[in-house]
């Protein structure tokens, strides 16, 4: 065991006897009268160097001692060593030879804090040893001697930059099952490192990292309580990773499905990548026993699986043993080739007029009929309609009038077995059309219509009994002249029709 060694004031010098306490800050002085005081306590009652080194443990905790104000003030740390050592704390070196660390690693007797004390030091050595200018030391020395903050301006801008870079909600943790506090952590520190923040100002500014739920665990829990920064984010760390959330993080993931995201409007390749990064994230927060790649792989297959375009890449997850990563590139160029066929499919119908199956048309209801059918194709197109092509032969309106000729609704005038009587049947085409449509010149359109087909087709007329007969050759010219016409608007068909269902000569009411 170490000699106590007894220590008085007369053997001494006054701790920072030196340094102007009007240039030092509220808290600078209040360090310096805390030492000077045990000082004065020292003089009327001998300690040993151990028990120095514990009263002084006691008035400056790391969060002080470290913190920016007395860091800020120059020699303080190197004086605090002298001391020590002269009232017999005998601090043993640290191999770095770094005052601050020395005081950190020899200070403090509990485990705890000399580990906060190791770390916070850490970082002001670190943060010391970054170049700067021989202006810029200076300057850096007289304001830090003269200002009444710890770092004066430049702690209000580090705040207001922390501020606007977290001002985005979606940019704060908020505790949300989605939600990975690592992420967040390592953005935050990024952040730190652009504007040089320091540990005290790190756990300072970590509220602005916080949103709902999150925040008033923080304030209640964490904040007062934490006294470094590594502290605080295990704190939170742990209230939003315990075992009941890993459970509920590892169903979400075994029940996620890539349809959820495009139910929602996102395309089908954007929703990939989504839910791709979802796993990324997510996968750390599962429990132990379902943490590595195998179970991430599960993860995004039960997320695909179903889609036509997945099944080739899912196929070889056992017989090629594919990774995470792999499994992912497999399915994203398996839906890039499945969306490059589909785009030339669709090229090769426009410019040859190429039809998909019916079961890729979406059918259509028509009212009345109580049936679905799928929309006609090519309309108004004339090819294959020339007689004699081998296209399928044109519907005629006729057969849903019945034959004009024996009144039989089984056929349709062009396949009466019966001899045709053209008058008769020509007659009786015209009453019905005047009949259906006496609000429209229906007959004189038909007729246009109809003679007008008859010059294209170049129809002559046949040999067919009729009726009709004169008394000079003149009359009969002219009425074999009306047979031919009335023969050819029977054989022509009838493109005006546009009835589904109509009266026939066999109903009552027809005139």
């Amino acid at each position: 065991m170490a000699s106590v060694s007894m220590v008085t004031q007369a053997t001494n010098p006054t701790f920072m006897a030196a340094v102007d306490g009007t240039l030092m800050n509220e808290e600078q002085k209040g360090a310096v009268a805390s030492i000077r005081l045990l000082e004065a306590e020292i003089a009327t009652t001998p300690m040993s160097g151990e028990q120095v080194k514990a009263a002084v443990a006691e008035l400056l905790p790391p969060a002080v001692l470290f913190g920016p104000s007395l860091i800020a003030l120059p020699y303080l740390h190197r004086d605090l060593r002298n001391w020590l050592n002269a009232r017999g704390a005998n601090l043993e070196q640290h191999s770095s030879h770094r005052i601050k660390l020395t005081l950190a690693t020899a200070l403090y007797p509990e485990a705890e804090e000399r580990t906060i004390a190791t770390e916070l030091a850490t970082e002001v050595e670190a943060a010391g040893r970054r170049p700067r200018s021989s202006s810029t030391q200076q300057e850096s020395t007289v304001t830090a001697a003269t200002s009444s903050t710890p770092s004066g301006g430049s702690a209000d801008r580090a705040a207001h930059n922390v501020a606007m870079r977290f001002r985005d909600q979606a940019a704060k943790f908020s505790g949300n099952l989605g939600e990975s506090w690592s992420e967040y952590v390592a953005e935050y520190q990024q952040v730190a490192r652009d504007y040089e923040m320091t540990a005290s100002q790190k756990l300072q500014y970590l509220h602005n990292l916080l949103r709902g739920d999150a925040k008033r665990f923080y304030l209640d829990r964490v904040h007062g309580t934490a006294a470094t920064f590594a502290q605080a984010v295990d704190m939170v760390s742990a209230e939003y990773n315990s075992i009941v959330r890993q459970d509920r993080v590892k169903n979400y993931l075994s029940g996620l499905r890539l349809s959820s995201f495009v139910k929602d409007g996102t395309d089908v390749t954007a929703a990939l990548e989504k839910t791709y990064k979802t796993i990324s994230k997510l996968a750390p927060q599962v429990p132990r026993s379902h943490h590595g790649e195998s179970y991430k792989v599960e993860f995004l297959r039960n997320a695909v699986v179903g889609n036509s375009w997945a099944t080739e890449p899912l196929s070889r997850i056992a017989t090629h043993r594919l990774t995470f990563q792999q499994l992912y590139g497999e399915l994203e160029a398996a839906l890039h080739l499945h969306n490059e066929a589909r785009l030339a499919v669709m090229r090769d119908e426009v410019a040859h007029g190429a039809q998909t199956p019916e079961a890729n048309v979406p059918g259509i209801f028509f009212a009345g009929q109580g049936r679905y059918m799928h929309r006609n194709k090519d309309i108004g197109k004339r090819f294959n309609a020339s007689k004699g092509s081998n296209g399928v032969k044109r519907f005629d309106p006729m057969t849903v009038m019945g034959c004009f000729n024996c009144d039989d609704r089984s056929h349709s005038l062009g396949d009466c077995p019966h001899p045709i009587n053209a008058v008769k049947a020509a007659k009786r085409r015209l009453e019905y059309y005047a009949k259906k449509r006496a609000a429209q010149p229906a007959a004189n359109t038909i007729l246009y219509q109809l003679c007008s087909q008859l010059d294209a087709a170049g129809v002559s007329g046949n040999d067919a009994d009729t009726d009709v007969s004169g008394e000079d050759d003149d009359a009969s010219s002219a009425a074999q002249n009306d047979v031919d016409i009335f023969e050819a608007l029977v054989e022509a068909p009838d493109v005006t029709a546009t009835d589904d269902h109509a009266a026939t000569p066999e109903d009552p009411d027809f005139a």
